[in-house]
């Protein structure tokens, strides 16, 4: 999950039409000449040296093989994300790689080099989207220059998938073809694959402009969600009950989703808007980070869930559903989850099938996904698929409960090393982790809340993600703020889910909040959203 906050700074070339200022993908035949006519980096020669059987044997000899071979392989990073994503650069020093990041020169990132986790660095202009792709390649090409062949590119950052797709494809490495995470960036086009390969898709229609609203709302009806076509962190997401709603709504999630940039830390945030004007500047200028579309669908009922998947050379290797909680509506905000899930087996082998056609359906080959769905009272239905590994804590739950470290797998598939991860007969540990919003609004008066408990056994981490003095909102007054975050481990999974939700209460009759004078969201003009 990804947290907001922070001093907001220059966003990048991720803006609404950011996709189209991208290089076409490449034809089949234009794919297969790249390849043929790029030279391989002594890396990926040994990797092809020796025989497919081997390289993928699922032993602990092959997985030895499989580690020795990535030590060494240079593999370029195309954003840093939020600082969350720290521990990934740190685990792919652990195993060798030597990685080099591109990102702006405001990012946390470039002290990872001083700090001796990545070898290079390179400031690169990300805030012009006609000229990004260029940028990030004459970056590649330095990098190749001074530290050797590059093996892999990808990123870790849901919205650079698109250009990590399509530089890996010109380059010759290992990637997703740029049509499948396309596909899965945009959420009117996953309807249309999904429905075309004759999965489950929910009822559904764009809206571009306020004209368009009475027409969706007779098309796909009510209760619905509205959702940006492309977007990150459920940014935008708000449940809409009625026609009457959906106006009212739409207006304010569109003032929200124009007013997304990126924070000190790599994350996204939202500040104020200005008039109807700046609002167009910046989907001219790619300084939004979310489109001004959305999709209405119909809304589904039932418990939620992610399943985390893991491809190599177009097969799945590994699957794993963990459980989300009951999201804070109408805005969705997560509360929490549990591994290993606990719904019925036969619920749980319906949601991965789903989820493997769907990812299948999109054309994915290569590493690691994050689909999230929902086993509704129709059957599963797919939510969305992302591009790479989740965030938050889902490398952690995927680690902890059953053995398999994503980042392994990933940088494995990122150089063309077969992936085949360790997977464990039955969870290894039990567990519960809860993301505590806001029960009013205000400021908040102290930040020492988490002390009691971090540290304590069976508690693996238990931390604030406001500071005192921190405005807070509850669901009553708009898209809520977490507090702060607790994971647990228990024998049972009763006993974690009762441990956690323990915590929870403990930690609510401490925090202390002062009320809000008015609400800020009151006092601020909410544009309407322009084709």
């Amino acid at each position: 999950m990804l947290k907001l906050g922070s001093p907001a700074l220059t966003a990048t070339f991720l803006g609404p039409s950011s996709l189209g200022s991208l290089p076409p993908r490449l034809s089949l035949a234009d794919r297969a000449a790249v390849s043929q006519s790029t030279p391989m980096s002594p890396s990926l020669a040994a990797i092809h040296s020796i025989p497919p059987a081997k390289l993928a044997a699922p032993t602990a000899e092959g997985r030895r093989l499989r580690r020795r071979l990535l030590r060494g392989t240079v593999v370029v990073v195309i954003v840093a994300g939020y600082q969350g994503k720290r521990f990934i650069y740190e685990r792919a020093k652990e195993l060798g790689v030597r990685l080099v990041i591109l990102d702006a020169d405001d990012s946390w990132a470039s002290e990872l080099v001083d700090a001796g986790i990545v070898e290079k660095f390179y400031v690169t202009d990300l805030s012009d989207q006609d000229t990004v792709f260029d940028n990030c390649m004459a970056g590649i090409r330095r990098a190749e220059r001074e530290i050797g062949q590059v093996d892999g590119v990808l990123s870790f950052w849901e919205l650079s998938q698109p250009l990590v797709s399509r530089l890996a494809e010109r380059l010759g490495l290992p990637a997703n073809p740029p049509e499948a995470v396309d596909s899965a960036r945009e959420k009117q086009r996953t309807r249309e694959v999904m429905g075309a390969a004759g999965l489950p898709t929910p009822k559904n229609t764009i809206i571009r402009s306020p004209k368009d609203l009475a027409k969706a709302a007779a098309h796909v009806g009510f209760p619905a969600v509205l959702k940006p076509i492309s977007g990150a962190a459920s940014l935008g997401v708000i449940r809409v009950n009625s026609e009457p709603d959906l106006h009212t709504l739409y207006t304010q999630v569109c003032k929200e989703v124009a007013s997304v940039t990126r924070n000190a830390e790599g994350g996204l945030e939202t500040k104020s808007v200005a008039p109807n004007e700046e609002v167009i500047e910046e989907q001219h200028t790619g300084q939004a980070y979310v489109a001004q579309r959305f999709m209405l669908e119909t809304y589904l009922d039932g418990p939620e869930v992610d399943v985390d998947i893991a491809l190599s050379q177009g097969d799945v290797i590994y699957g794993a559903v963990t459980d989300n909680w009951p999201t804070i509506e109408p805005y969705f905000n997560e509360t929490g989850s549990n591994c290993p899930s606990i719904l019925p087996h036969q619920q749980q082998m319906d949601l991965c099938d789903l989820a493997v056609a769907s990812v299948k359906a999109l054309g994915f080959e290569e590493g690691v996904l994050h689909v999230e769905l929902k086993y509704t009272s129709h059957g599963p239905q797919l939510i969305e698929i992302n591009a790479r590994m989740g965030g938050g804590p889902v490398h952690m739950i995927n680690h902890m409960v059953w053995g398999v470290d994503l980042v392994e797998e990933q940088l494995l598939s990122t150089v063309g090393i077969p992936s085949r991860p360790y997977l464990a007969r039955s969870a290894q540990v039990q567990l519960a982790e809860n993301s505590i919003n806001a029960k009013a609004t205000g400021r908040l008066q102290r930040d020492d809340f988490c002390e009691e408990w971090d540290g304590q056994e069976d508690v693996v981490y238990c931390r604030p993600l406001v500071k005192a003095g921190d405005s807070v909102t509850s669901v009553e007054d708009g898209l809520p703020t977490w507090v702060c975050e607790v994971m647990v481990t228990k024998p049972t999974m009763e006993k974690a889910l009762e441990y956690v939700r323990k915590v929870e209460s403990d930690i609510d009759s401490i925090i202390k909040i002062t009320p809000a004078a008015q609400n800020a969201r009151a006092q601020q003009a909410v544009p309407d959203c322009l084709s």
